[in-house]
């Protein structure tokens, strides 16, 4: 057995030599021209910013690699970004990346780790520098301004670039999208909890973009199912200002009025207890698309003003796929989506024999990436490399760390997942992700 901390030592020394290779120009490059399918990205409305016109510098070739076609796939994350998650973030996903490499058995393959800084105009000066080492392909950025200014920079080099932002605004002419995307996580738990003869859902969400997405799927995916959304509640990103909509959403003035006509009827006691009292919610589940602690601030101020999980359905997107959520209480029972779990845990096994610890929530993503980067760019007769943007694009999609995906034409990923449930200590699959895809159109 090889001990993958010395292979991938060899590996990030070989990344960084090709990627210092080149740092003032074009580079020299037997890569062929990109398939002629490939939809040639359109500009920005600003003016790309042109490269510096200079010499052309060779590309070194690692003497492994001598007579053989060579795929290099740039990535581009935030390595230095002033934000520590991120920066931590984006180690996890280059770790990720390299367990790629290794795993796919592809000698063709060759990462050039590019720092985008976290900003538009650092993701910019990365993907020129990308250009100029002779890049086939672009994995990353991570934010969907990053994206754009990697994208501006790459708008006429006909180059795929396999980003990480969840802003459906950046897919297209070039860009996909390789993100758990809300819209196709609230689908998933809506056509099941509806299957299951929920057919009311409440929403109590942030103030963000993704809350905004996540109520218009809700309303979408609601009423193709037969259901209503009776009732939606907003909340800023302050986790004091939780308690009023969550009062509101428990219809907590309804209630109290209720229990005062009980009283003046003769009711005392615990109003839970008489079954004279009777108080129901207009909905059967609640959808609560938030994550970490201002899910578990969140959560628990509903059965403050009485919605009993164990009578209303608590449910939840990807962002639930956390291990830490387990011992909160007031999610017990909660459904929520994810992807396949098999994949998910074959991946992190790999990844904390290779790094001794737990990969990043997105690290699976760039493991992803690299691998359908890898199949798209097929070697010819003249062992040279055609990237093929009708097999990223093939219907029957991919499988990999996060189960089965697929890309449609517009650059948007779909991503076949599971049903969980929220238990004391774990979560359990309850519907297992589908094995295939529908055809399209169906």
């Amino acid at each position: 057995m090889f001990d993958p901390r010395l292979i991938f030592s060899f590996c990030l020394a070989s990344f960084l030599l090709i990627g210092c290779a080149t740092t003032d120009g074009p580079a020299t490059s037997s890569r062929p021209s990109v398939d002629q399918r490939l939809p040639t990205p359109t500009p920005p409305t600003s003016q790309p910013i042109p490269e510096p016109a200079s010499s052309p510098v060779p590309v070194i070739t690692l003497p492994h690699m001598q007579g053989r076609a060579v795929v290099r796939l740039a990535l581009l994350l935030p390595f230095s970004a002033s934000n520590e998650a991120l920066r931590d973030q984006a180690q996890s996903m280059l770790n990720a990346a390299q367990l790629a490499v290794l795993e796919s058995n592809d000698l063709r393959l060759v990462l050039l780790p590019k720092d985008t800084r976290g900003s538009e105009i650092g993701a910019g000066e990365a993907a020129r520098s990308a250009l100029r080492d002779g890049a086939d392909i672009i994995i990353g950025p991570l934010l969907s301004r990053a994206v754009l200014g990697a994208a501006r920079a790459v708008s006429n080099r006909q180059i795929p670039m396999i980003a990480f932002s969840t802003d459906r605004n950046v897919a297209g002419n070039g860009v996909y999208l390789m993100s758990f995307q809300p819209e196709v996580e609230v689908a998933r738990i809506i056509n099941y909890a509806a299957n299951n003869e929920l057919t009311s859902f409440a929403l109590l969400r942030g103030q963000t973009a993704y809350g905004q997405r996540v109520e218009q799927a809700l309303y979408q995916h609601a009423a193709a199912n037969g259901a209503h959304v009776t009732a939606v509640e907003t909340y800023a990103r302050d986790t004091r200002t939780m308690n009023a909509p969550a009062a509101r959403i428990a219809q907590n003035e309804n209630r109290q009025a209720a229990l005062v006509a009980w009283r003046a009827a003769g009711g005392f006691g615990d109003p839970a207890l008489d079954p004279n009292f009777v108080f129901d919610l207009p909905f059967a589940a609640v959808l609560l698309p938030e994550s970490g602690i201002r899910l578990q601030s969140l959560a628990p101020l509903l059965p403050f003003y009485d919605v009993d999980p164990r009578k209303t359905r608590f449910l939840g997107t990807g962002l639930w796929l956390d291990e830490s959520l387990t011992r909160e209480p007031a999610l017990r029972g909660g459904w929520f989506p994810g992807p396949d779990p098999q994949s998910m845990n074959e991946f992190t096994t790999s990844y904390e024999q290779a790094f001794s610890h737990k990969p990043q929530r997105l690290a699976a993503l760039a493991y992803d990436a690299v691998r359908v980067a890898g199949t798209i760019a097929q070697t010819d007769h003249d062992n040279q490399i055609q990237v093929r943007i009708d097999q990223l694009e093939d219907a029957r999609g991919f499988t990999g760390a996060t189960g089965l995906f697929r890309f449609d034409g517009t650059g948007l990923v779909e991503h076949m997942l599971a049903v969980y449930e929220m238990r004391r200590g774990q979560f359990v699959v309850i519907d297992p992700a589908p094995s295939e895809f529908a055809p399209v159109g169906f």
